[in-house]
């Protein structure tokens, strides 16, 4: 990856499936019980896949131009980052997408914005689990944008609470709120995003 200039996209969508891999693997050590051999093959491949996590992130920093403006498109990136979960999901998932069209800009580089959708959709999709159904739509909300993430199913994740805490944590740094609730087979994630200010509205 060094000998190219990385490209930000693809390192976005690479990202995305390592972290699903990773989730994948996390999976595996949950159910592998007392089974030490599944459980040694499962504990091998997140140790190759943190690294190669910390990897793709340098990357993504080093692809990132400091100058570049602050704008992201909240409906691109969440379309790319569905069609991107959905290659590389290995379980049935019903997904409802509801755009919103012509939203504002997200006062974040396209990379962050990305890292943090993606995130949203890892827990998600792990949540609801095969056979189970998430639903996401994207809306104006005043001066922010905002993102909303429904997930149903039986999945469920007994480290969700240490996930979200460090996906809140993100969103701040975003100058955004992120709010998230857990109830049952239900789990909703929603982010509250700063819009650009643009030179009609000063």
């Amino acid at each position: 990856m060094a000998e190219r200039d990385p490209d930000l996209e693809e390192l976005t969508t690479l990202l995305g499936q390592c972290l699903g891999r990773i989730d994948e693997q996390a999976y595996r050590l949950q159910r592998s019980g007392d089974d030490g051999e599944e459980a040694d093959d499962a504990g091998d491949v997140l140790e190759q896949e943190a690294a190669r996590l910390q990897e793709l992130v340098s990357s993504m920093l080093a692809a990132t131009d400091p100058r570049e403006i602050d704008q992201a498109d909240l409906d691109r990136t969440v379309e790319r980052a569905v069609q991107g979960c959905l290659r590389e999901l290995g379980f049935p998932l019903v997904v409802r997408l509801q755009l919103a069209g012509s939203l504002p800009p997200v006062a974040c580089k396209p990379g962050q914005l990305a890292y943090a959708v993606q995130r949203a959709l890892l827990l998600g999709t792990s949540h609801a689990g095969s056979g189970g159904e998430i639903a996401i739509a994207t809306r104006a909300g005043g001066e922010d944008v905002v993102f909303e993430l429904a997930a149903i199913g039986n999945g469920g994740d007994r480290h969700l609470a240490e996930r979200v805490t460090t996906l809140q944590e993100f969103v701040q740094d975003l100058s955004g709120r992120c709010r998230t609730h857990a109830s049952g087979h239900q789990l909703s994630i929603v982010f509250e995003l700063p819009c650009c200010m643009l030179p009609n509205d000063r």
